[in-house]
């Protein structure tokens, strides 16, 4: 190693390397401070926490889910968006957290132990552990129809309370859709386009509220309804969005549209890092090991860019990753949740090993990485029935769908006719 190397490394080296100031890298870098880890936390913009940077004025953040500790020298619990960025703003200076602003990562090279991490800047930071958590939010997903970059289409919603008098329409069904199509109400006309049936992406307390905007009339739904194509028209409303409906091909004039998509990794980044993907799909998240460490070895992901989208399970991430680097065991914060729920399943089998089973009995599982499963297991329950024991019959209701793990099914059709 030459001595110029030596002398740019003198006060540039870091036994952690932090990419990313949402929840999960926050959380790491709070955890490397309290330590005494020499880190450095690299953030793209002005300010720590875009994601939640760019929710709207107001928003109220939730701590889901309820059951799952949080593991972080960070705070966080239910509030505002400015209570919630105003605590860590505060908690960043009490920790001492060594963070960058500014500093647009755009590569990452080397290998376990001496990775090189270069800037839009041009400066150069060796980091021996490598923690990336961007997210998503620079992959906004759009409309994907003509016009879909048109003044007066936007992808994002700061402040409901800038427009008034106007007819909007919000496309999409999940969290943000929801929350923006119900602060917008209060002082315009809101058309709320799904393209599904029904509400699936949403927390229950969303799903509660915009299922009672509807019915109470303050907030118009279209099901079953995708964009074709938007023009802009002029005069006093200015938008004709042509939409494709159940009953055939529909027009909606209005003054905005506001698309709340969600977003897609940013592939083409992450993949320059040398992170492999399991497929070619855009929706697809990096295979992590049980620690988040990636293909590349050192090189560790958490948060949404995982397959993580809840702050709490991020932050406890940022905290668990960081006990890896140094070589510490660390049991998941949901460990004993997952270890309660598969009791009932098993009193031999490890976590691990149940996890093991589930994921190779069952083919749609097969597509989604360890963490996700875990996540998915922890809404889910695990039934043991007895034999001949009945679970669903005709006319019953359930939001849920069942898989076999083991076992064998039956399934009475018309006439007592069974198919296994």
């Amino acid at each position: 190693m030459s001595s110029q190397f030596d002398q740019r490394t003198e006060f540039r080296w870091y036994k952690v390397g932090i990419i990313g100031s949402g929840p999960a890298g926050l959380s790491a870098a709070a955890h490397a401070a309290e330590l005494g880890v020499p880190h450095v936390l690299l953030e793209s913009e002005s300010h720590a926490s875009n994601t939640i940077y760019k929710y709207q004025k107001g928003k109220h953040v939730m701590a889901e889910p309820g059951i799952l500790p949080l593991r972080s020298p960070m705070s966080f619990e239910a509030g505002t968006r400015e209570e919630i960025l105003g605590k860590w703003d505060e908690e960043l200076d009490k920790h001492k957290v060594n963070i960058q602003y500014g500093q647009e990562v755009t590569s990452i090279q080397g290998q376990d132990g001496a990775f090189e991490v270069r800037t839009k800047k041009g400066d150069v930071f060796f980091c021996r552990k490598i923690i990336l958590g961007i997210g998503l939010q620079g992959n906004i997903r759009k409309l994907g129809v003509a016009g879909e970059d048109l003044d007066g289409v936007q992808y994002q919603l700061d402040d409901p309370k800038e427009y008034s008098d106007e007819t909007i329409v919000v496309v999409g069904a999940g969290d943000a859709a929801i929350e923006n199509a119900i602060a917008l109400a209060e002082q315009n006309r809101v058309i709320l386009v799904n393209r599904n049936e029904e509400f699936t992406r949403c927390k229950e307390g969303n799903l509660t509220n915009i299922l009672a905007a509807i019915k109470e009339g303050r907030v118009e739904i279209r099901y079953g309804t995708s964009a074709a194509k938007v023009e802009k028209v002029g005069g006093e409303v200015p938008l004709r969005f042509s939409v494709k409906t159940p009953d055939g091909p529909d027009v909606i004039e209005c003054h905005r549209i506001i698309g709340r998509l969600g977003a897609t990794p940013p592939r083409k980044l992450v993949e320059s890092f040398g992170v492999k993907f399991p497929s070619s799909d855009p929706n697809s998240v990096p295979q992590l090991s049980d620690t988040y460490e990636s293909n590349v070895k050192g090189l560790y992901i958490v948060g949404a860019l995982g397959g993580y989208p809840l702050i709490k399970q991020a932050m406890n991430q940022g905290y668990e990753v960081v006990e890896t680097c140094l070589g510490r065991q660390v049991e998941p914060a949901a460990e004993p949740l997952l270890a309660k729920k598969f009791a009932g399943f098993s009193r031999t089998k490890t976590v691990a090993q149940v996890l093991d089973l589930i994921q190779a009995s069952v083919p749609l599982l097969q597509g989604i990485n360890r963490l996700q499963l875990r996540e998915f297991m922890l809404d889910s329950e695990l039934h043991s029935p007895r034999a001949g024991e009945v679970i669903f019959q005709r006319n019953d209701y359930t939001n849920s769908f069942y898989m076999v793990v083991g076992g064998q099914v039956l399934v009475e059709g018309d006439g007592g006719k069974q198919f296994p």
